[in-house]
């Protein structure tokens, strides 16, 4: 469905956005979290996207998206979303392994997987049953990491800027820049944030996210704006912070 399509793209391709060490950097710190967030679509709320992340007995961690129809949405479309990003820190930097897509309910189900070859910088994808491998280098990240590597990086007071992303078979560079600071009150509370925000010119689009340093810089909203369409939010309507590790 295509409403919900767009949220995946405004959530992951918006939104985000190292080398041969096999040790684990226990130094940095990732803000284990679960949050939920109502999806817009213009005025009318459409959806629900539910964000987690846990660190794995091993020391790697799995970071989720669910997006799903919710409110007068869900009584017509039964599409859900998830998309899973399993990683582990190298010298400060997350650094993918393994990326899965999974679009259900729409009658024409789309599955995506990717593994991370870090020994021979290479990643194997099967989209559709299509088979793939495209060369990558350090600091490349699956689409759904991306995002919450702009939040690591300015906890540990890095500078934004360019991000390497690998999606649907080919690399992308999101150029993030500073969209000023500002006073957000969401249904989650009120928070000082700071503004990033991406532009497409293929698209003319415009993704914008205010991060907030309470939150560990995690996002307490998120708009995609373009010509011609309907503008895609993100609202922060609850999080927990510091949850318990994955058992």
């Amino acid at each position: 469905m295509k409403k919900l399509l767009g949220l995946s793209s405004a959530i992951m391709a918006v939104l985000l956005f190292s080398a041969a060490s096999h040790a684990q950097d226990t130094e940095q710190k990732i803000p284990l979290y679960q949050a939920t967030y109502s999806i817009g679509r213009d005025s009318l709320r459409i959806g629900t996207a539910n964000f987690s992340l846990i660190q794995n007995k091993d020391g790697s961690y799995t970071y989720t998206s669910v997006s799903q129809a919710a409110g007068l949405a869900a009584l017509f479309l039964s599409d859900v979303i998830t998309e899973t990003s399993h990683f582990k820190m190298m010298s400060g930097k997350l650094q993918s392994l393994q990326y899965t897509y999974e679009h259900t309910g729409n009658d024409k189900d789309k599955k995506e997987n990717i593994r991370f070859d870090w020994d021979k910088d290479v990643a194997h994808s099967n989209e559709g049953g299509k088979q793939h491998a495209l060369p990558i280098k350090a600091g490349t990240y699956d689409r759904l990491l991306a995002q919450l590597a702009v939040s690591v990086n300015l906890e540990a007071g890095q500078t934004v800027g360019e991000y390497r992303v690998l999606d649907h078979n080919e690399i992308s560079i999101y150029h993030m820049q500073p969209h000023g600071n500002t006073d957000l009150k969401t249904p989650a509370g009120e928070y000082e944030v700071i503004g990033l925000a991406r532009k497409d010119p293929k698209k003319n689009r415009v993704t914008t996210f205010w991060l907030a340093p309470k939150l560990d810089y995690l996002p307490v909203q998120m708009q995609q704006t373009e010509p011609g369409k309907a503008t895609i939010s993100l609202v922060l309507t609850e999080i927990k912070l510091d949850i318990q590790n994955s058992k």
